[in-house]
């Protein structure tokens, strides 16, 4: 009798579990997507510049990030591409204030906080077909470690961000002048 009981419990638990579980074809065909944020950054993250020099206008790129304090970690003008990277802290006053709480309420293992982070910045550009033009785009990630030696990736989706290596790559190919 008991038997049947523990297996009619277990039956009754497995399928509430199953009724929580979302739509697993749905699961499936997100994967790989690219997150509904990236699809709404992509006006901030392309300019297209007038311009048939793509090798220079990678090395006006290259002159930005450096000016912005990257280190180029790769590059290859063959095919347009061109990444950099630079190391910074990440400790925030709130996140460690949160954390001591968390401690003080449930031990010390409870306590995580942001140590230092990657940032990641690709820039890639690509000729228009039948065009002197070429679109430039760039994408910031961050690499995050936190206090327990665990990474997370984040997306980087301030527009000033954006804005503000648009505004130098700008200057620089100006300044660049009569080469692009």
């Amino acid at each position: 009798m008991i038997k049947m009981r523990n297996a009619g419990m277990a039956a009754i638990a497995a399928v509430s579990l199953a009724a929580c579980q979302p739509n697993a074809n749905k699961i499936a065909m997100q994967i790989g997507a690219p997150p509904e944020s990236k699809v709404e950054l992509r006006p901030l993250e392309t300019r297209r510049y007038d311009t048939l020099n793509e090798k220079n206008l990678l090395s006006a790129a290259t002159q930005t990030l450096q000016d912005l304090g990257f280190t180029v970690t790769e590059s290859s003008a063959d095919v347009g591409e061109l990444a950099a990277s630079k190391h910074r802290d990440a400790h925030e006053t709130g996140q460690i204030v949160g954390a001591v709480i968390m401690g003080a309420l449930f031990g010390v293992g409870a306590m995580v906080y942001d140590t230092d982070q990657t940032i990641i910045v690709t820039v890639v550009t690509t000729p228009e077909t039948n065009s002197k033009d070429i679109d430039v785009r760039v994408t910031f990630n961050r690499l995050i470690t936190n206090s327990r030696s665990m990474t997370r990736e984040e997306l980087v989706t301030d527009a000033p961000v954006y804005q503000e290596f648009f505004d130098k790559l700008s200057t620089g190919v100006s300044l660049e002048g009569k080469k692009i």
